[in-house]
């Protein structure tokens, strides 16, 4: 999988070790967010990818603890901190506790956080999905898609 990244990577136009770090965030939010069976069908094509998924696990661990708290204060912080009117309202609807669109947008803006705008994470992120296409098919990756809440707001 490190070969993928790689190329999305350049793709995007961003650094290797940061293209790495929001991979592996949305890697981890695509295995924690669709249903198992879709996961499952990624998984025996993307040789790596629990790695991955365990490494962006981390890095939205440490984004999140790092972060103002959740709830109506934490938002209010976010706004003025790190993570932009994406995190805040992610911290809003939930985060990253209760999946759908509010962990979709927490994400958001913890890769904002880590310096990237919007069309930098749309463009990982259709790398990713393209990658993904590549090596399972578009039938697999489009009902994977389909069944991630939040996830058209990362792809355009």
């Amino acid at each position: 999988m490190q070969e993928m990244i790689e190329r999305i990577a350049i793709q995007a136009g961003i650094e290797p070790d940061l293209a790495h770090k929001a991979t592996s965030m949305i890697v981890s939010f695509i295995s924690t967010n669709a249903p198992t069976e879709y996961v499952d069908m990624i998984r025996q094509y993307v040789p790596g990818f629990d790695d991955v998924a365990a490494a962006g696990a981390v890095h939205t661990e440490a984004a999140d603890a790092g972060g103002a708290g959740g709830g109506l204060m934490g938002a209010l912080g976010g706004l003025m901190g790190g993570g932009g009117i994406a995190g805040a309202l992610g911290s809003l609807m939930g985060g990253s506790e209760n999946g759908g669109l509010g962990a979709a947008m927490a994400m958001l803006g913890n890769l904002q956080k880590d310096g990237l705008d919007m069309g930098q994470v749309q463009s990982l992120a259709g790398g990713l999905v393209g990658e993904f296409k590549q090596v399972a098919g578009d039938d697999v990756v489009d009902k994977l898609l389909a069944e991630i809440p939040g996830i058209g707001r990362f792809l355009g």
